[in-house]
């Protein structure tokens, strides 16, 4: 596993026994400088993420009991991995490694249990619950994360 995100590990690589050119350095310089900020996101989300799957899960439990009563724990442990690679993506800065690590395990696992639509409505149960608990800031680095999952499971229902 990479220690930075894929750009910024490309461009050092890029620049192996040379200095970093202007793109490269204008790379590092913004992953410098947006640091603090994907700190404070990840750490919102470890600290907050399991009341607010729990407040997901419960909105869905309202519009499907059935599937909560039968597939509860999945959901539960799906949406808690989901989440901690968000966490992981946004404090990497790097939506490449949300797509290769996380986005086509939750797509295959999804397709075995043909679950999309429903699975589609808690996640976008899960984004309301981030934006009223978790700072605006946090809310604008997690969202695009939970917006592909959300376009991915409705391209399958």
């Amino acid at each position: 596993m990479l220690t930075l995100s894929h750009t910024l590990d490309r461009s050092l690589r890029n620049a192996d026994g040379a200095y970093l050119d202007q793109q490269g350095l204008q790379i590092l310089s913004a992953y410098v400088q947006t640091y603090q900020t994907r700190l404070d996101a990840y750490q919102q989300l470890r600290d907050r993420s399991t009341p607010m799957i729990h407040q997901a899960l419960k909105k869905l439990a309202q519009v499907h009991p059935e599937l909560i009563q039968q597939h509860g724990q999945r959901c539960l442990y799906d949406m808690t991995e989901v989440v901690r690679y968000i966490a992981l993506s946004v404090l990497r800065d790097d939506e490449t490694f949300f797509k290769e690590q996380m986005m086509s395990w939750l797509d295959t696992i999804l397709m075995a249990h043909k679950r999309h639509s429903h699975c589609a409505t808690a996640y976008r149960y899960l984004q309301e619950a981030i934006a009223a608990n978790l700072s605006p800031a946090a809310n604008t680095l997690i969202s695009p994360y939970l917006d592909s999952v959300v376009l991915a499971l409705q391209s399958h229902a």
